[in-house]
């Protein structure tokens, strides 16, 4: 029998920092990319793990250098996390600044029934604090990960993210965190269900091996990975992934592109 033909193109997802920026320098060639891509007809979103700041301030940093990528083509965790919040009770673990995308919802001081683990920066989720998270979930809380990266990049290297802090209170407490961003499954399909494609017929652009192109496959998606960002050629061979393609970067993704439609 012949291999199943792939389904043409007809959505584009990006991951945003360390594909089409990495801090506040955009990478090469970025904005034209998202331009031609858009000429073409091609639905376009931003999807990100993101939990330093609000959707508005990711769009106004997308505006500043010139990529067409707006405030309502952004997609992160936080609004998984409200839709499941509901109602109940919660108390958050996020910068200041992400509050925004928590509107609606009101923190308890008593044993909540969710909590959300978010990027608080630095060295903000101390022993002190994971013990408080750690007595919160056996009282019987439940933990929304916003996303379970390993680490990030900034412009001074790689950075522990937020992973290592959930996987501890996974670890501590044997109770398994809720991840909502990517490399969830869920997070994908919403996405594509928002904006009316078909997983298989959307491609996926991320520098991170795991929750970008790992996640993506997992959900049915085309995967592109570039080499900017947190990319490193010895940690991708060390997890045997195999995106659809691999790029130097965004700014080759349309000639590329055509490998992927075969």
């Amino acid at each position: 029998m012949g291999r199943k033909k792939r389904q043409h193109t007809t959505a584009v997802l990006f991951d945003l920092d360390g594909v089409l920026y990495v801090g506040d320098k955009i990478i090469e060639g970025a904005d034209q990319v998202v331009h031609q891509l858009k000429s073409l007809g091609l639905k376009i979103a931003g999807v990100t793990n993101t939990t330093t700041q609000p959707v508005s301030t990711v769009a106004a940093k997308l505006a500043r250098l010139g990529i067409p990528i707006f405030e309502e083509e952004i997609y992160t965790p936080a609004a998984l996390a409200v839709q499941a919040i509901g109602q109940h009770s919660v108390k958050l673990y996020v910068r200041d600044a992400l509050l925004e995308d928590f509107q609606g919802l009101t923190e308890t001081t008593d044993v909540p029934d969710f909590i959300v683990m978010g990027d608080l920066g630095g060295d903000a989720y101390t022993p002190a604090l994971l013990q408080e998270i750690f007595r919160y979930v056996m009282q019987g809380s439940e933990v929304l990960a916003l996303h379970k990266n390993r680490f990030w990049q900034k412009p001074d290297g790689l950075h522990m993210d937020i992973g290592p802090f959930v996987s501890a209170i996974e670890y501590a407490t044997g109770k398994t965190a809720s991840v909502l961003g990517k490399p969830s499954r869920a997070f994908f399909h919403g996405v594509c269900e928002a904006l009316g494609v078909r997983p298989a017929s959307t491609l996926m652009i991320g520098d991170d091996i795991e929750s970008d192109i790992d996640g993506a496959r997992r959900a049915g998606l085309k995967t592109a990975l570039v080499k900017t960002g947190k990319y490193r050629a010895e940690f991708v061979r060390q997890t045997t992934i195999k995106p659809d393609l691999v790029i130097p970067s965004v700014a080759d993704l349309v000639d590329a592109m055509q490998l992927v439609e075969r």
